[in-house]
């Protein structure tokens, strides 16, 4: 008896037509959706939005473009890209890279808390650990050698790391993933209080 081929399946070998889609493998390796991609895409475009308005300052980036390439960055590294990490942090650093120390808080607080709110402690150890994020991703970006092992022992609270241990790709993806908690705390924060 003749086997059955499908004739769109005639002569291929399956396994390695399969191409891997980097942005996929991203959402995969950070644990998010589509979905909840753009929910932050949103937040963030809204909050560029909101410092246009009341600042009256050109603030042209793209929250969503930039999580969508920070996300196809870290898929790549599965393909061998050697500056993945780089690709990455560049692309997450970016998203805040308009606010100085302390005016991300101050604008959130302005843009959405009632008037004379402050920010509660967990609020104000969010954002503080979201900075230090920030300085790694510069870091990391910058291939500053002092950046990335200062914020790394500022976050972790080890003083005994060494530069090897910062340069560690599971140390750089547990970075993104408390990255995207990070902002997913400030969503929350800044959603409950939205007046």
């Amino acid at each position: 008896m003749d086997e059955i081929v499908d004739p769109e399946l005639a002569g291929r070998q399956l396994a390695k037509d399969v191409i891997s889609d980097p942005f996929t493998d991203g959402l995969y390796i950070v644990g998010l959706s589509r979905e909840g991609t753009e929910t932050y895409g949103d937040f963030l475009n809204e909050l560029y939005q909101k410092v246009r308005d009341t600042h009256k300052c050109q603030v042209t980036r793209n929250g969503l473009t930039m999580l969508q390439g920070a996300i196809f960055a870290l898929g790549t590294k599965k393909q061998g890209n050697p500056e993945w990490k780089e690709h990455c942090a560049s692309s997450l650093r970016e998203i805040f890279h308009e606010w100085s120390e302390g005016q991300l808080e101050s604008d959130c607080v302005l843009f959405y808390k009632n008037n004379g709110e402050k920010l509660t402690a967990d609020e104000s150890e969010t954002f503080r650990e979201f900075k230090l994020h920030y300085q790694y991703f510069t870091g990391i970006d910058h291939h500053n050698a002092s950046t990335i092992q200062g914020s790394l022992i500022a976050i972790l609270k080890d003083k005994t790391l060494k530069l090897e241990d910062c340069y560690k790709d599971e140390i750089f993806i547990d970075r993104v993933k408390i990255f995207f908690a990070k902002l997913n705390a400030i969503l929350g924060f800044f959603r409950k209080n939205k007046p």
